[in-house]
Formats: structure tokens, sequence, C-alpha cells
């Protein structure tokens, strides 16, 4: 397994960041890996069962709940094992975890990937950082500017080189809008809104719904599960609006869904560089955002909007108008300038090295 790279995430569930690493790891050169500290291969394979069938090696560590020093050493052997080149840790935990057991295992190169900084508020997360960076002393990748900015005052003295987030604009390509809603049986002549993402509270679902209050004769799709399903589906009841507001899960055929849409919204309280909304304008899909995070980097300018987290009149607003006058440029070519997979992948192999 020469010149091969392994990631270290907290736990392999749907999301972006695994997203991200999954693809990262099939398109670097060499026999990639991804641990998951967290959970074992058969309960990340239970919540994700796409999962089953991934061309890229996994492997679920078990980790127990809270703070275990004695985890670390668990790491290192595996790490020992599989004798990568390089390392790169996502977010905190495995900043510490996986930067002192590739440290211990003598691996080449240890990179940390920071992909938001909202979690910097907590006092202990700054805390936990800033002695990972004084023990590890890590290479950091930040996914954006904004998140570039914190990490540095944050872990001072770390190298911080900005690689932003991708989407593989091969995949994610305009499609026919009347096949797309055929296949989810909605309406070929509504306006529909979507929306991608766990059901959480942090991703703000119910601002988004609470804002189609104001948007008359409009749908609003929702893609994902979590623990705010129900609560979700309470409150389209409670606002009458259950006939306009769609459920419709997890999915992993998000390319063939976002042509069914007039616009995606993503009304998180809290972000990085979201993919979704990359997605949707590779896709052709103007996109409507709460400006959190480092969100408005990501927005085409000319045919996206931004707007204030926790304010559905905002957010119905922006609606309303961007489906009465839909902007002029062009969204999939915004994302083809600055956040192609070709370009990511060069900024990556560049900072790992060359594979043996």
């Amino acid at each position: 397994m020469s010149g091969h790279v392994v990631q270290v995430i907290q736990r392999l569930i749907p999301g972006g960041i695994e997203t991200l690493a999954l693809d990262l790891s099939e398109r670097l050169p060499g026999d990639n890996r991804v641990l998951s500290l967290e959970w074992s291969r058969e309960q990340i394979i239970g919540n994700w069962p796409a999962l089953a069938e991934s061309p890229v090696p996994f492997e679920g560590l078990e980790k127990p709940p809270g703070i275990r020093p004695g985890f670390i050493f668990t790491l290192a052997r595996r790490l020992r094992e599989l004798a990568p080149r390089a390392v790169l840790a996502h977010h905190v935990g495995p900043l510490l975890y996986g930067g002192l057991a590739a440290r211990l295992a003598g691996v080449p190169r240890f990179v940390y990937v920071e992909h938001d900084v909202w979690h910097y508020q907590d006092a202990g997360d700054r805390r936990l950082a800033r002695l990972a960076a004084h023990l590890v002393r890590p290479r950091v990748v930040a996914v954006s500017h904004n998140v570039a900015q914190t990490v540095r005052e944050v872990m001072p003295g770390c190298p911080v080189e900005v690689i932003p987030n991708a989407v593989d604009t091969n995949r994610f390509v305009p499609g026919d809008r009347a096949a797309a809603r055929a296949r989810l049986g909605l309406p070929q002549d509504a306006r529909i809104v979507g929306a991608a993402g766990r059901l959480e509270a942090v991703k703000g679902q119910d601002v988004l719904v609470a804002a189609m209050a104001g948007v008359p004769d409009a749908m609003l799709v929702l893609i994902g599960k979590g623990s705010q399903m129900e609560a979700l589906q309470a409150q389209t009841a409670r606002l009458g609006l259950s006939d306009r507001v769609r459920f419709l899960g997890h999915r992993s055929d998000m390319p063939s869904l976002y042509p069914a849409f007039d616009l995606v919204s993503l009304p998180s309280r809290n972000e990085g560089l979201p993919l979704s909304v990359l997605e949707a304008q590779a896709c052709g899909i103007p996109v409507v955002a709460t400006d959190v995070g480092s969100v408005r980097e990501g927005i085409c300018p000319d045919t996206g909007m931004v707007v204030p987290p926790e304010d559905p009149p905002a957010m119905a607003a922006a609606i309303t108008r961007m489906l009465a006058q839909p902007g002029t440029g062009d969204p999939r070519a915004f994302v083809l300038s600055h956040y192609s997979w070709a370009r990511m992948l060069a900024s990556y192999e560049a900072l790992l090295g060359a594979a043996s």
C-alpha cells in the first residue's frame, strides 16, 4: 500500500465532510482509506446503506464516547500497520487523536482540514485545538478564507493553506426538469424550492418552513433525515403547509434531483462551505442561503442571494424575488471557475507530496 493516504473522521455518517473525505480518497493516487473513530463498520453501513458498495475502503474503530487518551495508541498501531505517506484529519477530535497517533506511528505528513469555525465559540474546542496544534504542529487546510482567518487566531504558528471544497462537475450537471419532476412525482407547473441537508436544528429547516408560509403557490422539497423530522412535519401541519411541503428522506441520487428545482435554499444557522450549494449551482440551479460561515464565498453573486439567519421574512422575500425574477448569470460557470475537482485535487497532491 505504498504511497497511500489515510483520512480520519469522527463518525462516518451522511454529510458533506464525510462525502468529501470519501471522494478525496477515491481520487488521490494510491490505495487510500477512511478511518471512522466512532462506530463499527456494521453500524456505519446500517446508518448509510449505500456505503456497502463504496469503492473506498473504510473502517469503524469503535472508540467509546468521551475522551479516551488510551485510544491514541490503538489508532497509532493501526496507522503503523497501514504505513501511509500522509494522514488527513477532519475536525477537532480527529486532530487530537489522529495527530498524536500519526506522530507516534512515524507518518511523514499530517494535515488537519478545518471545514467550519462556529464550534470555536466553545472555549473547550478552542483550548483543545490550541493544545493539539502545540503538540502536533500540523499543516492546516482551511476550506475558505473565512475559516482560515479564525484558524490562524486559534492555532498560531501553524501554516494554513486555503483549499476550497469542490464538487464533481461531471456528475452534477444541468438536467431535464420535466423528467426529474416526473421521477419524484412532483407537479410540472409548480414553483419548487429544494433543500438538502440533515434534518437537525443547526441546518435551520424550521426557518425555511416558516418562510414558505410567506411564499404562496410554491412547494418545498426537503431532502435528508435527522432528529428534527417529526418536529418539522408538525410545523408544516400547524402552518397549513402539509400539501406544499414534501419530505423525501435521505437520498443518494442528488445529481438527478437538483434539476427538479427552480431554486435551492440553505437556511443553516451555522455552516462551513457546504457542498449542497456547490452541487446545486453545478446543476445550473440558483441558491438562496443564510449568510453564515463561508456560505457567501460559495454563492454565485450574479444568480444567488444571501439573507440573515433566523429571519423567515427575509428568506421568504428572497425566495419570492428569485422565483419571480431569476438572475441572468450562470451559476455552473461560477462553480467550474472556483470549485472544480481538478483545482482541488491538484492543491491536495501538492500539499501531500508525490506518491511513491
